[in-house]
């Protein structure tokens, strides 16, 4: 049932069984797993069916460590979450969404990476997996590059390699959170689904040992409180952090702070060109299809290069994988990437108003962003044309060599991390302030792992890896993927996470969080499968405990 709070008058609803904060992939994989179940459930969703710029810049927030995204764009506040931004085009016309399930050794403790370690291992969550295909439109069928490989598509650079393995990852249909699940969900009689429910903080007893209820503003900011026995947060990596912090009327640092540790620990996927890999002979270019987008049993897939297992415990680094770019030119990638930039998203922001006929937030900041930029934005945005130019000429150029594109993980870091802002959003809260960090071990480790791979390449006779020289630590290029990770971290201790093993909030017990907010370490793969397993796992345990 949907209940759209532009128009709707109610002053409170409930009281309900359960009330899900977020109707992005967690919130709805949570209540499309429990509809059956008997429960009385409530779904509270920001925005509405579809993205909306107004309730968009709710997620506008501060950068001040390490240069990122602007907030709002990596975010989508609407029925279905950030599923609206998978546009990966694996043909023309064609999107999906790139999946993969961690390793196991992303489960391990590690000496190496402090703070690593899940408080169960990839055998728990494995059924879940294979379940989580289904919500993408794909069958139950390993990760393994073995089980894809065909007499003319083979892991052709690690069949006899001790050192490499190839990282299989599936592609899957992006739209079914909001073309399927949502819109069944809207139409539910069991369910209620609210559209246009701004959550302002979560409300306790005096002790802050239970959640009676959620304070929710309408967009004309006029409120109404929604009761439920039981709730969960699925707000994203950003927002639950957030939530947490603001509902601090009985816990002064906030729900499941009394150790400092939400927010804390925020790891990216680092996102890093660099490197070119040129074959012995030109001939392995075309040998080499299972490292590219392809089709296999009616199924999008790519294998990208990993290391062992054993050689990662061994040399004590964080998990990696490196897709294989083709390029005709002989020559290191260029990293440049103006989302970045400060008057990047100045001229972003100047543009949105123009084009709605809104007065632009902090006008004098913006115009300052932007000048200070313009030296880089002019020939940026000219190269940027020409390119555009010559792309429409058809010019077909075959590849030499291939670019390296690396992905890694972050070792845990309590000080890379978000926190309330000074600034305020619509609604006179706090905004959220990123402090990102990477660190030397995180740029020592994928360096290292890049180093393996261009070694045992050699060693095998395949080709060389010629690898650029770093100027500076970290470097200059390194982006993330709009992974928000670990800022309510899972662990048994209080002291040492946010969430238990079953995703409950340490001192609350009656609210639960679900999504990747709750990785205590990330691995390399991208974190949507392991979000939909988590939260299928959550599922079961509610069904347990509310009935």
């Amino acid at each position: 049932m949907k209940i759209d709070l532009r128009v709707s008058e109610q002053q409170e609803l409930g009281p309900y069984d359960l009330c899900i904060v977020g109707a992005g992939v967690a919130g709805l994989t949570l209540a499309w797993a429990l509809r059956d179940s008997g429960l009385e459930i409530c779904l509270l969703e920001t925005g509405g069916e579809q993205p909306e710029l107004a309730t968009n810049r709710l997620s506008r927030g501060d950068i001040t460590g390490y240069p990122y995204f602007p907030l709002d764009m990596a975010r989508a506040r609407a029925l279905g979450g950030s599923s609206h931004l998978w546009d990966y085009e694996v043909a023309p016309g064609i999107c999906r969404i790139r999946l993969r399930p961690l390793d196991p050794i992303d489960f391990e403790r590690r000496a190496a990476i402090p703070f690593s370690g899940w408080p169960f291992g990839y055998e728990t969550l494995a059924p879940y997996y294979r379940q989580a295909q289904a919500f993408f439109g794909l069958t139950d069928r390993p990760y393994t590059a073995e089980a894809w490989t065909s007499p003319t598509c083979r892991p052709l650079l690690s069949e006899r390699s001790e050192v490499l393995r190839t990282a299989l990852f599936q592609f899957g249909e992006p739209s079914q959170f909001y073309r399927v699940y949502g819109p069944a969900l809207l139409a539910d009689s069991k369910i209620t689904v609210c559209l246009h429910a701004h959550v302002l903080e979560l409300l306790t007893n005096e002790t802050g040992e239970a959640v009676v209820g959620v304070r929710v503003a309408r967009p004309d900011r006029s409120e109404l409180t929604v009761r439920a026995r039981c709730v969960v947060l699925a707000a994203g990596g950003l927002e639950n952090a957030r939530l947490l912090l603001l509902s601090n009327r009985a816990c002064p640092n906030g729900l499941g702070n009394a150790y400092d540790r939400v927010g804390r620990f925020f790891m990216e996927h680092l996102h890093f060109l660099s490197g070119l890999f040129v074959p012995a002979d030109r001939a392995l270019i075309s040998r080499l299809g299972f490292y590219r987008l392809h089709v296999q049993d009616d199924t999008w897939i790519m294998g990208k290069l990993a290391l062992q297992e054993e050689v990662i415990r061994r040399e004590g680094l964080c998990n990696y994988c490196v897709a294989l770019w083709p390029t005709d030119r002989l020559e290191l990638p260029r990293r440049n990437n103006p989302l970045l930039w400060g008057g990047f998203e100045a001229l972003r922001v100047l543009r949105e108003a123009i084009r709605h006929r809104t007065w632009p937030e902090d006008l004098p900041r913006q115009l300052l962003r932007l000048a200070r930029d313009l030296p880089r934005l002019v020939p940026w945005a000219t190269t940027r044309l020409l390119a555009l130019e010559r792309k429409g000429t058809n010019e077909a150029h075959r590849p030499v060599a291939f670019v390296l594109h690396h992905m890694a993980e972050q070792v845990p870091n309590p000080e890379s991390r978000v926190r309330l802002s000074r600034r305020r959003d619509a609604f006179g809260q706090p905004r959220l302030e990123l402090h990102w960090q990477i660190s030397r071990q995180d740029v020592d480790s994928l360096l290292r792992a890049q180093q393996l791979i261009a070694q045992e390449l050699n060693r095998q006779g395949w080709g060389t890896v010629h690898v650029e020289t770093l100027r500076r630590i970290p470097p200059e290029g390194i982006t993330g993927g709009f992974h928000h990770m670990g800022t309510t971290r899972m662990h048994a201790s209080p002291r040492e996470g946010v969430v238990d093993p079953n995703g409950r909030v340490h001192g609350v017990k009656n609210l639960y969080v679900a999504g990747s907010s709750v990785f205590p370490t990330a691995g390399f793969a991208n974190p949507t499968l392991t979000i939909v397993a988590l939260t299928l796992r959550l599922a079961d345990h509610l069904k347990t405990r509310l009935n």
